[in-house]
């Protein structure tokens, strides 16, 4: 009798859980697109950014139990890291929100406060790529999660070689991609609010754009899961034992 009421709810969490990662998974590709502001021009940017912060928003309402409230079982850094990421994140989603709409010419051109000036796209510029390193650090922190649900998708075992060896091989060459693409596209003066106008590669073809940002989110992912790792889970272990 217990078993078959607790089957519905556990299809009902796997479904939402399905869905959060799917909606995830679209809000780091319309990333991807608000980056390439040069292959769609500024009207789609625009739309894509709305939708972007509509997408927000409802990540925000998915997630609004583990915002402030993690797991007890977690080790007291992981908490304080958690909360700190999510305050961060906020901070930077409010400031590309909020200079996008000063700098908007198409959809809301109209409004009180539009102001185009450099420092607002500059604060625009920088939020935004902030904003990707936050989204790679974000899939790093549930790596192990992400990792072992898409396992079970895919009918993988999670102690197989594939799961074990080969894709972490394959990740970690892509993540030494992404360290050279962070280093040759001058990524640190858009970070530190160096840049004016953002620069573009126009006979770069849409899929190396692509791949090259893919690459650096995994690169901060897999730092992120691995300092993780190093410092907190695997001490926290260590301590356990003892």
């Amino acid at each position: 009798m217990g078993s078959a009421s607790t089957t519905p709810a556990l299809i009902k969490m796997k479904s939402i859980y399905l869905f959060q990662v799917m909606l995830d998974t679209l809000m780091a590709l319309l990333l991807l697109v608000l980056m390439a502001f040069h292959l769609y021009g500024e009207i789609l940017h625009e739309w894509a950014g709305i939708l972007f912060t509509l997408m927000i928003l409802l990540h925000l309402y998915l997630n609004k139990h583990r915002l402030w409230s993690l797991s007890l079982r977690l080790p007291s850094a992981m908490v304080l890291i958690n909360r700190t990421i999510n305050i961060v994140t906020l901070i930077i989603i409010l400031t590309a929100l909020v200079s996008g709409i000063m700098l908007s010419r198409h959809l809301l051109p109209d409004l009180p406060f539009h102001n185009p000036q450099t420092w607002v796209r500059k604060m625009h510029m920088t939020a935004v790529h902030w904003g990707m390193l936050i989204l790679a650090v974000h899939i790093g922190i549930h790596w192990k999660m992400l990792a072992t649900f898409f396992c079970r998708i895919i009918h993988i075992p999670e102690n197989a070689v594939f799961a074990n060896i080969i894709m972490p091989t394959i990740f970690t060459i892509i993540a030494l991609c992404g360290a050279y693409c962070f280093l040759s596209g001058d990524y640190i003066s858009y970070l530190l609010m160096q840049v004016d106008f953002s620069f573009f590669d126009y006979d770069e073809s849409a899929v190396a754009f692509y791949a090259n940002y893919l690459s650096i989110i995994i690169l901060f992912s897999l730092v992120t899961r691995f300092l993780l790792w190093m410092f907190i889970f695997r001490t926290a272990r260590v301590d356990a034992e003892k």
